[in-house]
């Protein structure tokens, strides 16, 4: 799959998964590399012992240089995937129109680090450990308006799905209704919308581009994105986008990532603050963590490769959200 993305120009996949090593290494040694190429995650596990995190881009920024220690690391990469150094450049790929998100908002979780054989294989600060994994979240059925402040969070790696080469679809499943709009203005919203679907259409009829012809879409206008981070930075978020006092919709969703990284990695639970502090958040996962106990349950009983639904509770949420995950094998280690 990996291949394929990449024979359809879609480089920046490579950021989506982490690969880590245990090192021997002279601390001058781990510094000069860090100082040549800080997206490395490092912890001490030992004397001149080392945990190193990196993504596929992070290693592939490496190529060429004269750092032994990172000159080491690249040799993985050949290993992994050889026809990557072998692969032409790609030109823009032109992708046929989206027919909207009728399925509603999904959200994925399509990798994630195995963190309990990481944990037995290395002698190192749990909180450390959340440095060196994390997690691949697939968001889709999802505004504008949420992406805007998903990006916020910066320690993380992002693909969104086109609007200069994918077409808004016809219809009404391009867009989102807020739950606080309803009736006669939410008659008025639709209408809106339709016009400014006609006019998009009308646009790109005449010749224009769809690049500019965008600049008509609004924030509810519904997207693609898929976000790796590692776990301790989406600790971080979720502390942020639990609070009951963030944006419904990615309050929303920011559950359902929490719920479906709390079955792979339970210790994402312990959160910091504000919602740390916040009863409602208490008392919240307070009557969630059971439910999810008894979805980690089937999980560890799941093949590689089963899909397995996470059933929210609906009145934990403001729209619709479903959420899934896939099992994968027990990491080598």
């Amino acid at each position: 799959m990996l291949k394929k993305a990449v024979e359809l120009g879609h480089m920046d996949i490579f950021e989506h998964g982490f690969l880590t090593w245990i090192v021997e290494a002279s601390q001058l040694e781990v510094l000069n590399s860090l100082m040549e190429h800080r997206f490395l995650y490092v912890s001490e596990v030992g004397a001149d012992r080392w945990l190193v995190t990196a993504t596929i881009r992070s290693l592939l920024d490496t190529k060429g240089s004269s750092n032994p220690l990172l000159r080491e690391l690249q040799k993985y990469l050949d290993e992994l995937a050889p026809w990557i150094s072998t692969q032409p450049e790609q030109s823009q790929i032109k992708q046929s129109p989206k027919e909207g998100y009728p399925e509603g908002t999904q959200v994925w979780l399509l990798s994630y680090t195995d963190f309990a054989s990481l944990s037995g294989a290395v002698d190192v600060d749990p909180e450390r450990l959340l440095w060196h994994g994390g997690f691949t979240f697939s968001l889709s059925g999802v505004s504008r308006s949420l992406t805007h402040q998903l990006v916020r969070h910066r320690l993380a790696a992002y693909s969104q799905q086109s609007q200069r080469h994918v077409a808004v679809a016809k219809g009404r499943a391009w867009y989102g209704m807020p739950p606080g709009i309803s009736g006669a203005a939410a008659e008025e919203y639709r209408n809106f919308m339709d016009s400014a679907a006609s006019l998009y259409a009308e646009l790109l009829g005449r010749g224009i581009r769809k690049e500019d012809a965008r600049f008509i879409l609004p924030n509810a206008t519904l997207t693609h994105i898929t976000m790796t981070a590692t776990a301790w930075e989406y600790r971080r978020m979720f502390s942020q986008r639990l609070d009951p006092a963030a944006q419904w919709e990615i309050r929303d969703v920011s559950w359902a990532m929490f719920s479906l990284a709390y079955i792979v990695l339970p210790s994402i639970a312990e959160l910091e603050d504000p919602a740390r502090s916040m009863s409602d958040v208490r008392d919240t996962l307070r009557r969630l963590l059971p439910i999810l106990d008894e979805s980690r349950n089937r999980f560890s009983k799941a093949s590689p490769g089963d899909v397995l639904e996470i059933a929210l509770p609906s009145d934990l949420l403001s729209h619709p959200v479903s959420a899934y995950l896939i099992k994968h094998r027990a990491s080598r280690v």
